[in-house]
């Protein structure tokens, strides 16, 4: 997910971990009362006539206990759930629950097996998490309940991290990753995390894409290849495995988070060329044309994304280290 100055990637994505946690823009802790989160506006597009409506970016007044990037952020129930990921002290197996009314983050569970640069996805209630790993690719698919409990269900065929996963018409689709000597192209989907079948190849296998669902069709948006990232925006049809080249980002990006709020796609951050990125970008899927919107606070890259009654929600993240800031991103 799925997770910066210029800094090289080992096997798995592992990057450098500071000893001390940064937060982006000095974010504040985690809220411990119940008043509910505010959001401090950061910055908006200004749409003409005719154009669609206006993309809004805020920081909320509450962030996660401490830096942590290359997470996997699933909704079930009246709450978001962060798994795994990476901070300062490295690969983390915790399970935290976030409360977007009071801003309370706390400790549920913790996952079977540690993972870092996951793809994860929700369908039938439950989250599911593929693959991922600490210092190598992993092949472990996890189950995760409301309650923060973790079993380990099945297993990818090959191991494979900096993947992504998204729900589309009650399966999950996998997609993108490998390991940092193979990209894998093939497509993958599941009913219940234990019986996969392939459905398709992508056109430019790519570890660390950013995922969008818009229409029953699957958004492939940039990665990275081993000749570097790649700008080419891949749209999968499931029900037939057809693959096309759908549009192309103004610049190779990888390590970028995709949301889709209401019928937009929103493409935030990233990495290019190994530089972190703070660019909200709009993907009109009918046109192919993408446009930049709006910034981020700071330049980020790795963040987990969810989006929750409408509103897009950018969970830490990496610029020098892992941060531990909570953005939003919506449409009024």
């Amino acid at each position: 997910m799925a997770v910066i100055a210029a800094l090289g990637v080992a096997a798995c994505g592992q990057l450098p971990i500071p000893s001390g946690a940064q937060r982006a823009g000095d974010s504040p802790s985690p809220a411990r009362t119940s008043a509910s989160p505010s959001a401090s506006p950061i910055a908006s597009d200004s749409p003409r006539p005719g154009s669609p409506a206006r993309i809004v970016v805020a920081r909320l007044s509450v962030g996660l206990p401490g830096g942590l990037s290359r997470a996997v952020a699933v909704q079930l129930g009246s709450q978001v759930l962060i798994c795994g990921g990476l901070g300062s002290a490295g690969t983390t197996g915790s399970i935290l629950a976030l409360n977007l009314t009071t801003g309370r983050v706390r400790q549920v569970g913790s996952l079977a097996t540690a993972v870092h640069d996951a793809g994860g996805a929700v369908i039938n209630g439950a989250g599911y998490l593929f693959g991922g790993g600490r210092s190598v690719a992993g092949s472990a698919i996890q189950r995760i309940d409301g309650s923060g409990a973790s079993a380990q269900v099945g297993a990818l065929p090959p191991a494979r991290a900096d993947l992504a996963a998204a729900a589309v018409d009650g399966e999950i689709v996998i997609v993108g990753g490998g390991t940092p000597a193979l990209a894998d192209g093939r497509i993958l989907a599941t009913s219940d995390g234990h019986d996969l079948r392939t459905i398709g190849r992508l056109l430019v296998p790519v570890r660390y894409p950013a995922v969008a669902v818009l229409d029953g069709l699957v958004y492939v948006i940039g990665g990275e290849t081993p000749g570097g990232d790649t700008s080419a925006i891949q749209e999968l049809d499931p029900a037939t495995g057809r693959v096309r080249i759908a549009g192309h980002l103004p610049h190779p990006l990888s390590h970028a988070s995709a949301l889709v709020i209401g019928t937009t796609i929103v493409v935030a951050g990233g990495r290019s060329a190994g530089r972190a990125q703070n660019a909200v970008l709009r993907f009109a899927a009918r046109t192919g044309s993408v446009s930049v919107v709006s910034r981020l606070p700071v330049p980020a890259s790795d963040m987990a994304a969810v989006v929750v009654d409408g509103v897009g929600y950018l969970i830490g993240g990496e610029t020098s280290g892992p941060i531990a800031s909570i953005v939003t991103i919506s449409i009024p």
